[in-house]
């Protein structure tokens, strides 16, 4: 034996000197690079890629082979564009172990890579070329074994286009170390990389490390003492820092998976907003044969200055089979406190599950509420089953029953009754609910959509008996206009800016501001800051109302109105809007008007556009101007060259027949050209401003009286008749100044007197010349 172990160890440490003999003789006359030409070749027959390796292959023999490919590139498929780069690629194998058809790599080192990864909209990316779908086999059938010592990438940075999500990933600046990669064997990594995506927002420092065994033959994985950490900016909120620790086992072809020891801790900031995330889950194991959990608790809060929020959640421990258990009392428990508000939501109930199926449900949950917004009380409950199928990806919830007496916002409660369904696909990312039911007096008729989850798009339809919006207003005893030096509460729209909604509401009746209208029909779309209105279409005041409206959440925020008012009332109109009837009389009103501004009064400074009235059978109240004429008549010989002036009375008021009139606004001033009233005793004319921002007026009107007088106070008008007397109006609407031109009026009666002295005289004359020529002709 002796003897044979000496002549054994004699004969390997011959062949292997004879094994480094040829690889120095292979080392001294083979070169790769004259194999660069067909190795490239290959790439392009094979895989229809461009390989690019510029530099020099550089090759080691003993006791490990081994390539140096220096800087290397390869094309998209059937494309020149770059598809990934390598800076330096080092790889080395072992060399012994070839012989029992096992690859040992000593290290893979690559720096500078440089990847860009696709997945379209149909699945496919631009990479299903290079997967390998078959394990390797040798010719004999055996599977080749492989082993690596350890895997060095740095500087790496790797971006991948999804198509089919709408989202986009960068990986950058990453570095990732192992330990020997082989099956069954324990090992270790360490990851670090910084991550940027759009769909959530995200841009974050990464940072993961764990133990890890892999065993690829009978797919078993496992990773322990996982310590992961990110750091930075996620959906919105920044300082954000989540810590993730446990342990994970998996073995797929037995269907086995653990989780121990998990915890989860995550804080971030939003403006003023501060979150914190806990979660602790023991133990979480799944066999072909068993489902087992430790008791899950976790707890979240939400603060921020004047609001307060934190929810607990917790399940208790449980056992079942894949095909069957149950989660006896999942319960969820938050509570709100903001101003006045302070209020608590449970949410309770039992939670059934097939893991085979991925099917979860439950026969009731049940949301109870119990709070108070100041002194008003709040309460109720809703109800509803749940069906979760996890493979179709979609959620049930098929009878919704709600019953809420929730706070008014103008005081007092109100009673929600209502009832419903709603359904949830996560793969299509669609939302549907319907909703039937009573808010306070109102009868509710709704459907609610939601196409996409980010960015979220909304659709609905409304449908309303009645509403009266002015029940939830808080009622105001301020003045509408600040007081002097302060400051007006600004309109906000940012809400509007990321808001994607189109849909229908209709309202029976509606009273919103104290204005009423019927039968109201508003086609809304919103996006990209703006919503339109249109049609917005109404029963409106014993007429209609028909046009458009769109607002659009700028700095500062603008406002488009298009309406044409037919056949409307506008007295009962303007009582109800602004407690004033200065004109009574029905016809049609059109509005084409813009405006913007961050406050009610700038708004109203920034007023442009035009419109345009036709009215009939009514009266402009504050002034008679019959009446003023006929006391200027009466007392024309005493103020003969001065004015009579006054100030707008409630009980006086001007009767006409038709009134009409267009209107250009610019910066919250209406301009008047071409005013025309007319009425049995008068024709009225005029031209002015009205400053809507100063509520005031600057406007003469010139009241012409008919020849032909007829109706009261016609006779005592005679010797003014054909004669123009320019009113003056100023001031304020509330209460206009009058003044009527005496001297004009004068001028007015005493050209009428001349011109009847020359009509007279021209007749005179006429019949004179008549007579001499008939005496000249002998006639």
């Amino acid at each position: 034996m002796p003897k044979i172990v000496k002549y054994a160890l004699i004969a390997v440490g011959g062949l292997i000197g004879i094994l480094i003999i040829v690889a120095i003789i292979i080392a001294a006359t083979f070169d790769p690079n004259d194999y660069k030409p067909q190795i490239i070749k290959l790439v392009q027959e094979k895989k229809q890629r461009t390989l690019s390796i510029p530099g020099e292959i550089k090759l080691t023999f003993f006791p490990k082979i081994g390539a140096d490919l220096g800087r290397i590139s390869i094309s998209e498929h059937k494309s020149d564009a770059t598809f990934a780069s390598m800076e330096s690629a080092r790889v080395s194998l072992a060399l012994i172990p070839l012989f029992s058809k096992r690859f040992v790599v000593d290290r893979i080192k690559i720096d500078g890579l440089a990847a860009n990864l696709k997945r379209y909209k149909d699945g496919s990316t631009n990479f299903d070329d290079l997967l390998v779908k078959d394990e390797q086999q040798s010719e004999s059938g055996q599977q080749v074994k492989f082993a690596i010592d350890g895997v060095s990438i740095s500087n790496a940075n790797v971006s991948f286009d999804d198509q089919r999500a709408s989202r986009k990933l960068e990986l950058s600046k990453l570095n990732l170390m192992t330990g020997e990669i082989a099956n069954g064997k324990s090992s270790k990594f360490d990851l670090s990389t910084n991550l940027r995506s759009n769909n959530p927002s995200l841009d974050a420092q990464v940072a993961i490390k764990s133990g890890f065994n892999l065993d690829l033959e009978q797919k078993h994985y496992v990773l322990n003492g996982l310590d992961a950490e990110l750091k930075g900016q996620a959906a919105g909120y920044s300082d954000v820092a989540v810590h993730l620790q446990g342990n994970g086992d998996l073995k797929s072809v037995a269907n086995q998976f653990t989780v121990q020891d998990l915890k989860l801790s995550a804080t971030g900031k939003q403006a003023a907003e501060t979150l914190e995330v806990q979660l602790t889950a023991p133990k979480l194991a799944l066999t072909d044969q068993k489902v087992s959990g430790g008791t899950i608790s976790g707890e979240v809060k939400m603060s921020e200055p004047g609001r307060n929020l934190e929810a607990s959640l917790a399940a208790p421990s449980f056992e079942g089979t894949p095909q069957s258990f149950t989660i006896p009392s999942l319960a969820v428990d938050a509570r709100l406190k903001q101003g006045e508000l302070n209020a608590q939501a449970k949410l309770a109930g039992t939670i059934s599950g097939d893991v085979d199926k991925l099917l979860f449900t439950s026969p009731q949950l049940s949301l109870n509420l119990d709070g108070k917004q100041g002194a008003t009380a709040m309460k109720g409950a809703l109800t509803t089953p749940l069906a979760a199928n996890l493979k179709s990806q979609v959620i049930e919830l098929a009878k919704i029953s709600a019953d809420f007496v929730l706070p008014n916002p103008a005081g007092g409660s109100l009673a929600l009754k209502a009832t419903g369904n709603a359904s949830l696909n996560l793969s299509k990312q669609t939302l549907s609910a319907a909703l039937d039911g009573k808010l306070d007096q109102s009868t509710i008729t709704a459907k609610f959509g939601l196409n996409k989850f980010s960015p979220p798009v909304y659709t609905f339809n409304i449908a309303i008996d009645q509403i009266d919006a002015d029940r939830y207003m808080k009622k105001s005893t301020a003045a509408a206009t600040p007081a002097k030096g302060g400051a007006e509460t600004p309109i906000d729209l940012s809400a509007l800016k990321d808001l994607n909604a189109h849909g229908t509401l209709k309202i029976g009746a509606l009273k919103v501001a104290n204005i009423k209208a019927s039968n109201v029909r508003l086609d809304i779309h919103a996006a990209g800051g703006k919503i339109d209105v249109n049609p917005l279409a109404a029963n409106f005041y014993q007429g209609s109302l028909a046009g458009s409206l769109s607002l659009a959440a700028a700095a500062p925020p603008r406002f488009v109105v298009k309406q044409q008012l037919s056949n409307v009332a506008i007295g009962p109109l303007l009582k109800d809007a602004i407690d004033k009837d200065p004109i009574e009389g029905r016809g049609n009103v059109r509005l084409d008007i813009s405006t913007q501004g961050a406050t009610v009064s700038a708004l109203k400074k920034g007023l442009n556009g035009t419109a345009r009235l036709d009215l009939r059978d009514g009266a402009v109240r504050g002034v008679n101007i019959a009446e003023t004429i006929r006391n200027a008549k009466a007392t024309l010989s005493a103020v003969k060259g001065d004015q009579q002036s006054g100030t707008a009375s409630a009980n006086a008021k001007t009767d006409f027949s038709e009134l009409s009139g267009s209107f250009r606004l610019t910066n919250g001033v209406a301009h008047n050209d071409d005013l025309s009233a007319k009425s049995p005793l008068l024709r009225v004319g005029g031209n002015g401003d009205i400053n809507i921002p100063n509520s005031s007026l600057d406007y003469t009107v010139r009241a012409t009286i008919v020849p032909s007088l007829q109706g009261q106070g016609g006779q005592e008008l005679q010797g003014l008749k054909g004669v123009t007397i320019p009113v003056h109006l100023d001031g304020p609407l509330t209460a206009m100044n009058w003044k009527v031109d005496f001297t004009a009026m004068a001028q007015g009666l005493a050209k009428q007197k001349i011109d009847e002295k020359k009509e007279e005289m021209k007749g005179k004359v006429q019949e004179k010349l008549q007579d001499k020529l008939k005496g000249l002709f002998g006639r």
